[in-house]
C-alpha cells in the first residue's frame, strides 16, 4: 500500500541549489527526501526550551531533585525524558539547591543538553522564579515543569495540543474523582474557566501534574521580584480571559514529593 502521494512544485534555481546542497546519500539521499525533511521541519511543533523548577525546601535533609531512583537522580531522567523529545536547552531554578545541582550537573554537556542555571538570592515563589528566567529565553512557547514532577508524558502531543489550543498557558492535568482534596476546576470545552474549591459540588477534580506550556506573554502577569506563584496568582487571571488550557492525559506521574508517590515510582521504573 502506498503511504505517499506524487506532487509537482516549481522552485527556483537559487532555492533549487539550497535544496540538493543538504543531500548527503546518507541522512538525505535525494531531493524528494530533502524536500520533504524541510517540509517536517517548517510544520514541526518542537519546543526546545524549559525551565525546571528546582529551588524547593530540603526533605529529610534530601534535595528533591536529587532522590535516587535504581541509584540515579530524578533529575537526571526528567532531562533525559526531556532530551528524548528534543528539548536541549534547561534554565535550572535551583534557588538554594543550586551548588549541588551544579556540582552533579554542571552545564549539561556531559548529558549532551545545555544548562543555564538562574540565580534567586532569595525564594519567590514559582512564577517569581520563573520571571527571572526571562532574559535567558528566545523561544515563543516554552516548558515549565517541578523537579517533583517524574511522568512519561508524550510531550510531542503536549506541544501540538499547545499550538492547535494557542493560549497564553497550557497545563497538564489528570483526573482525580475520588481525590477532591486537589482541588477542582470548571472546564469550557479543553479551557479551564475557574478553580474551584474542594467543596463546591460542581466541575470535574482534577490534579496539575506541575508540567506546562507557557507564551512569552506570561512575564508581563508577572511583577519583577515579588513572591507569587503560577498556580495561585498567575493561572487564574489567565481562567478569565480563556487564555488557560488544559492538556487531560491518562499516563503515568508521580509526585515524588510525597512519601507514598515516590516509593509507587520506585516500584514502577525498578520494572
Amino acid at each position: 500500500m502506498k503511504t505517499k502521494s506524487r506532487l509537482t512544485i516549481t522552485l527556483s534555481q537559487d532555492l533549487l541549489k539550497k535544496v540538493d546542497a543538504l543531500i548527503d546519500g546518507h541522512t538525505i539521499r535525494n531531493r524528494s527526501h530533502a524536500i520533504e525533511s524541510l517540509v517536517k521541519q517548517g510544520l514541526s511543533t518542537q519546543v526546545s526550551t524549559a525551565v525546571i523548577l528546582a529551588g524547593g525546601k530540603h526533605v529529610n535533609g534530601q534535595i528533591p531533585a536529587l532522590k535516587k531512583i535504581n541509584n540515579r537522580p530524578l533529575l537526571s531522567m526528567t532531562l533525559e525524558h526531556l532530551k528524548t523529545y528534543g528539548v536541549s536547552h534547561i534554565i535550572m531554578c535551583a534557588g538554594i539547591n543550586e551548588d549541588d545541582i551544579k556540582a552533579e550537573f554542571g552545564n549539561g554537556s556531559k548529558f549532551g543538553i545545555n544548562i543555564t542555571y538562574s540565580p534567586e538570592k532569595e525564594q519567590l515563589g514559582t512564577a517569581g522564579a520563573l520571571k527571572k528566567t526571562e532574559k535567558y529565553i528566545d523561544d515563543e512557547a516554552f516548558l515549565v515543569i517541578n523537579d517533583t514532577t517524574l511522568t512519561n508524558l508524550n510531550l510531542e502531543d503536549l506541544f501540538e495540543f499547545h499550538r492547535q489550543e494557542d493560549t497564553i498557558a497550557t497545563i497538564c492535568v489528570k483526573p482525580r474523582m475520588s481525590e477532591p482534596k486537589y482541588g477542582q476546576a470548571f472546564l469550557h470545552g479543553n479551557k479551564i474557566v475557574k478553580f474551584l474549591d474542594s467543596s463546591e459540588n460542581q466541575g470535574i477534580s482534577i490534579v496539575n501534574i506541575g508540567l506546562y506550556i507557557l507564551k512569552k506573554e506570561i512575564f508581563s502577569l508577572i511583577k519583577k521580584d515579588t513572591y507569587l506563584n503560577l498556580e495561585t496568582d498567575i493561572f487564574p487571571k489567565l481562567t478569565k480571559s480563556k487564555e488557560l488550557s488544559a492538556f487531560v492525559f491518562q499516563g503515568s506521574w508521580f509526585d515524588t514529593s510525597f512519601n507514598d508517590s515516590f516509593e509507587q515510582a520506585v516500584k514502577e521504573y525498578s520494572k
